[in-house]
């Protein structure tokens, strides 16, 4: 729940609607600086400055680069080039994660009662694939497990 916290918390800090899902107004919210470029997508600190480097492309592409590399920024505080292999695939899982969360949050899913995989992928303008995964995290968040 650690992650959800983290989206909520941003949500509720500099979200309104699905017209603040965007790579200008977020990271200027998130005081974090983008450098567009040809080649990859990463995110590093520099002397206290939070950067984020998308690769150029197709918008949405873009988009759920900066995301998923906002992720990074928000939850972890490690260098992957000197982690072992199996805490880095930990840290791109939760990085998949958040950036799935943040481009359809729940409380703008709730708010505007966007209970179909159709009614999220149009109104937060993504694939319906993605849209199905956010319904399936939303269910599974709200499961109960039984012992026997």
């Amino acid at each position: 729940m650690r992650i959800e916290r983290v989206v909520n918390e941003l949500v509720d800090t500099c979200i309104t609607d699905s017209l603040d899902l965007n790579i200008p107004h977020l990271s200027y919210m998130f005081s974090t600086h983008i450098l567009y470029n040809h080649n990859t997508n990463f995110y590093f600190n520099k002397q206290g400055v939070d950067i984020i480097a998308i690769k150029i492309g197709d918008p949405f592409e873009m988009w759920h680069a900066f995301c998923h590399e906002a992720g990074h920024m928000f939850l972890h505080c490690t260098n992957q080039k000197v982690m072992p292999q199996s805490f880095n695939l930990k840290q791109e899982a939760e990085a998949k994660k958040f950036a799935l969360l943040l481009m359809m949050p729940e409380k703008l899913i709730m708010r505007h009662e966007l209970y179909e995989a159709q009614h999220i992928a149009n109104y937060f303008n993504v694939p319906i694939n993605l849209a199905m995964q956010r319904i399936e995290m939303l269910i599974e968040q709200t499961q109960i497990v039984t012992y026997n």
